[in-house]
């Protein structure tokens, strides 16, 4: 029983680590999982138990999307503490990246001074176009694009 839960967790581990610049609800992972290994007989209440697990150890993020009502989740790995930097969250593609830079810790110093709010750095998302996408967006726009 114990190599049955294993496995199943070395499933979900695999899939969010391949896809670790992407963040994903219950479904999507039991269905990517599925998809990557034909592994019909991982639940969603199975996962669900090992995500909260590896969230508990940050190898796993999980943030509110609010505007959909869900939470979902995202492969950091071991050594990445999430609750110190914002993320930015590409509309287009959906990528996810960490901003682990100083300009982060500079603006959350800003708000803390400036206007009395301390920020919590690992749920903030800042929302917008990565490189590549405004990139695609400029030359479709034809050097017109605006983020």
């Amino acid at each position: 029983m114990s190599e049955y839960k294993t496995e199943q967790k070395r499933l979900l581990l695999e899939f969010l680590a391949k896809n670790g610049d992407r963040s994903y609800t219950i479904d999507e992972i039991v269905d990517g999982i599925y998809a990557d290994a034909g592994e019909s007989s991982l639940g969603k209440s199975t996962v669900y138990r090992q995500l909260n697990q590896l969230s508990e150890t940050y190898a796993v993020r999980r943030f509110r999307d609010e505007e959909a009502g869900r939470n979902l989740y995202q492969y950091v790995g071991e050594g990445c503490d999430c609750r110190l930097h914002f993320h930015e969250k590409c509309l287009q593609c959906g990528r996810i990246e960490h901003l682990d830079c100083h300009g982060s810790e500079a603006f959350a110093a800003h708000l803390r001074a400036e206007h009395g709010f301390v920020i919590d750095c690992g749920q903030t998302m800042l929302y917008g176009l990565c490189a590549e996408c405004y990139a695609t967006a400029e030359r479709e726009r034809g050097g017109q694009a605006h983020a």
